[in-house]
């Protein structure tokens, strides 16, 4: 029995809580133990939510409690604190994506689990996809022949800006790029066999967000070239009308030699339309219903196979897989801090309005 905590309970934290309490109920091989939340009132409504015990302070959570691993699902920028004292208690962690926003932080965290042997996983969720995992065996087989350009787009409503990333605990400390743009870089670097970047340029638009009283980027185009040829372009954004009928528009697009390799990964074939809603297309390859053995309703889909990926590998590790053994079938630090690095230079080209060399 694997004792585990989760770390945050915003939006991505919340689900990584729903997929742990599913498994608990479900499959019986870990127990949810506790979460750890600073707000007084969200933690009252998490403990009624989940059946577990919420904590102002991570440490006493994971002391008291006697936790085999931890999740992290915190804003952006504050994983690197948060993962440098967990990696103290010397148990895995998964952390979510961006690994960190820094790479001088992304160096030091990996550094400082290696030295201690911790296994680390990041939660790139994109990975998990279906799709993804289809495009991916085709790139691999040629069919397109050599890929020379690409294009990935990853743009959020309105509300994601003003009340995920534009809230005070976020402050300045994220952008469209650190929040949405992320899942496109590791997803392409994933898709190529992770390239080395070689040059990035990038511009910034403000308009609507400051407009609201928030200094963040309403959207961030960039262009990176990588050393195997080949150039993709990222459009992200936070500024989609909240009437909009998916809450992500997301898709990919690679041009090779041979072909062409597209995906709508926002219409995933349902449309739905009600007086409640209006017209939507959700996202039923990231999130879906389905009867469980016990009677109830669970939820699968990429978002919470990343997070049963975490709690498979722990068992393997439990069972005598080394880490170096399982290198190349999980989102490792080592893949994570390519996409750091990439968009630590987005950003510094934004600010320069020049290109930046890698």
């Amino acid at each position: 029995m694997i004792r585990m905590g989760v770390i945050g309970t915003g939006n991505y934290g919340s689900l990584h809580l729903s997929a742990l309490k599913d498994r608990e109920v479900n499959s019986g091989d870990i127990k949810l133990c506790g979460f750890a939340e600073i707000d007084e009132g969200t933690r009252k409504i998490k403990e009624e939510e989940f059946k577990c015990h919420g904590y102002a302070d991570y440490h006493d959570m994971i002391e008291r409690e006697k936790l085999d691993a931890v999740t992290i699902a915190t804003p952006d920028h504050l994983h690197y604190d948060i993962t440098m004292e967990c990696l103290n208690y010397n148990i895995p962690l998964l952390v979510e994506k961006p690994f960190s926003t820094k790479t001088s932080e992304a160096e030091a965290m990996i550094k400082k689990a290696e030295e201690a042997n911790i296994f680390l996983q990041v939660d790139f969720h994109k990975r998990y996809d279906p799709y993804h995992i289809d495009l991916k065996m085709r790139i691999e087989d040629k069919e397109a022949g050599n890929l020379q350009y690409g294009y990935l787009w990853i743009e959020d409503v309105l509300d994601v800006g003003t009340d995920m990333i534009g809230k005070k605990a976020w402050g300045t400390g994220s952008s469209p790029v650190w929040f949405l743009g992320i899942h496109a870089i590791d997803l392409s670097l994933w898709l190529m066999n992770f390239p080395k970047p070689v040059e990035v340029h990038a511009k910034g638009f403000k308009g609507k967000l400051t407009s609201l009283g928030l200094d963040i980027y309403d959207s961030i185009k960039s262009t990176v070239s990588y050393d195997n040829g080949v150039t993709i372009t990222y459009d992200t954004s936070v500024i989609l009308p909240n009437s909009y009928e998916a809450r992500v528009h997301q898709g990919v697009k690679l041009v090779g030699t041979e072909g062409i390799l597209e995906l709508n990964t926002q219409y995933r074939g349902g449309r739905y339309c009600t007086p409640a809603d209006g017209m939507i297309t959700p996202n039923i390859g990231g999130r879906y219903r389905f009867y469980n053995k016990n009677g109830g309703i669970s939820y699968r889909g990429y978002l919470y196979e990343a997070i049963h990926d975490f709690v498979d590998n722990i068992h393997l590790i439990k069972n005598g897989r080394t880490i170096s053994e399982m290198e190349g079938r999980y989102p490792s630090p080592a893949e994570a801090i390519l996409s750091t690095k990439i968009g630590e230079a987005i950003h510094q080209s934004v600010t320069e309005n020049r290109v930046i060399p890698l």
